[in-house]
């Protein structure tokens, strides 16, 4: 009986943990490299074999020996994160919190290090602060950090400094193992370069996986008809479908005035009306066939063209609200005053905690380009985290091994709780919604464009500027970004081919 229960949490938990979709490729996805692999036991049942443990969770290739002496390991992080991700101070009883704790407390009585942590502003904004004093510790000649961990664009900045590990080139890592998206390594790896990962050693990746969350009541009051889950189910799920829904859904407060007290069809922060381009299926940035990093064509092509167009239509109407402050924009969706919001999963967090909310949400993937696009791709907001190694630190390989086992630690302890435990049963009022988070993460997209967006002029926001002008003269304008963006990463590809 207890290789029967193994065997069944193992399958659960591929059914969890399978898939980070990449999205260069969205018609054709990207599984996972690694599987626990099964054998046939006696009188017909099935044995999980030796690469997983008694649960069923694929095990590290972290050798049971190493003792690195007390050493102290220091991460330089980005203190403005903001969901827990690198440390908690003590274990409080919440479920999250504490499975953070386990995490880092089984990772140093392992390997027998003390993890530190020095906090510095490494958020939007506030990337130069973070990679100054990344500069200024290895300046000093101290290198006291040996791992670095921040906003997901802040440490592609970072590499261009030209000193952090290649994570295929050192002990301990095993890129192969499920608890690094092959996803993400797979369009990170540059010229067989591997300069940051993530993965489930951050929560954040789980956090700010972008959806379309909708006010259920609101929608049942309006008589649509049909469900929208039914819709993403059957791949109706569309760029006009949701147009069709929201065009006509504005309701005044009858002052004539738009404000906050109206009823708006969709509301978003504006950075997150940039989630549209992966919905559809479409990167900024990709591989050309010698691997180098060049604009994606269909940036500037027909398809991004319609996608610019008929939101620009949409966005200029009183329906669509955005504005450059999440807070205000969560708020309207959480006070019943738009039906749609696009945001990061995080968001129901504050839903749940949010005073005076009543009515039950909904939640469902971006729409797809058309019905004929094969799958839902994801979106991940910014702010999730991406970690390095700096490759001048004098203990780089006990960095190394902290990574592995803390991304294994988490793999199997932290992830289950944020994702299973938290999102699709504590968070999700029905299987409905529970499948829905599977259907997010199942289509995650990193797209090298984003990642590599401050390297390259912060060109992304021309996608959602022109939508927010109404969505006219697309093609030309990317046209004369994608030459620009060209130039600039012929230097990001130097770091990838020095040495």
């Amino acid at each position: 009986m207890k290789t029967v229960k193994a065997l069944s949490l193992f399958m659960a938990l591929l059914m969890l943990l399978g898939a980070f979709a990449a999205c260069a490729s969205p018609d054709k996805g990207n599984p996972d490299k690694t599987d626990a692999p099964v054998s046939s036991g006696a009188a017909g049942e099935t044995t999980v074999a030796s690469t997983a443990d008694v649960n069923g969770y694929i095990k590290d290739d972290l050798p049971e020996k190493l003792n690195f002496g007390g050493d102290e390991i220091w991460y330089l992080y980005d203190d403005k994160v903001q969901m827990k991700e690198f440390f908690v101070e003590e274990e409080n009883g919440e479920t999250v919190n504490d499975s953070i704790w386990k995490r880092n407390s089984s990772v140093e009585e392992r390997l027998n290090v003390t993890l530190k942590f020095e906090g510095v502003n490494g958020n939007d904004g506030n990337q130069t602060v973070y990679c100054k004093a990344a500069q200024t510790d290895s300046d000093s000649g101290d290198n006291q950090f040996v791992i670095y961990g921040a906003y997901s664009r802040t440490i592609p900045l970072l590499s261009m400094q030209g000193f952090l590990q290649d994570l295929y080139d050192i002990d301990y890592i095993n890129i192969d193992k499920p608890w690094w998206p092959s996803s993400l390594t797979s369009e990170l790896t540059i010229n067989n370069k591997l300069l940051m990962c993530t993965g489930d050693i951050s929560p954040t990746v789980l956090w700010f996986m972008c959806g379309i969350f909708y006010n259920k009541d609101m929608w049942n009051e309006n008589g649509f008809g049909y469900t929208l889950e039914d819709t993403v189910n059957s791949g109706e799920w569309t760029l006009d479908k949701f147009i069709e829904i929201i065009k006509d859904f504005y309701k005044d407060d009858g002052d004539g005035k738009i404000n906050e007290n109206d009823i708006f069809g969709y509301a978003s922060y504006n950075a997150c009306v940039d989630a549209f381009l992966n919905y559809a299926g479409v990167v900024a940035i990709v591989k050309d066939a010698e691997g180098n990093l060049v604009p994606n064509d269909d940036f500037a092509g027909e398809r991004t063209d319609t996608i610019v167009t008929k939101l620009g239509q949409i966005a200029t109407t009183a329906t669509f609200h955005q504005s450059s402050t999440e807070k205000n924009e969560r708020n309207l969706f959480y006070n019943s005053h738009a039906l749609f919001l696009c945001d990061g999963t995080l968001a129901i967090t504050n839903y749940k905690n949010a005073e005076g909310v009543s009515f039950t949400y909904g939640l469902i993937p971006g729409p797809k380009f058309d019905a004929d696009q094969e799958k839902y791709v994801t979106n991940m907001r910014y702010p999730y985290q991406m970690y390095a190694l700096n490759s001048r630190s004098k203990i780089v390989s006990e960095g190394a091994a902290v990574l592995e086992a803390q991304a294994s630690a988490g793999y199997r302890s932290v992830t289950p709780i944020i994702f299973e435990v938290t999102m699709k049963s504590r968070y999700a009022h029905d299987s409905e919604v529970s499948k829905m988070y599977d259907i997010l993460r199942e289509g995650v997209c990193f797209d090298l464009g984003r990642i590599y967006n401050y390297s390259i002029n912060n060109f992304y926001p021309t996608f959602r500027n022109k939508i927010f002008d109404g969505g006219t003269g697309w093609t030309q304008s990317a046209k004369t970004t994608a030459k620009t963006v060209k130039k600039q990463l012929d230097a990001v590809m130097e770091i990838y081919t020095a040495g």
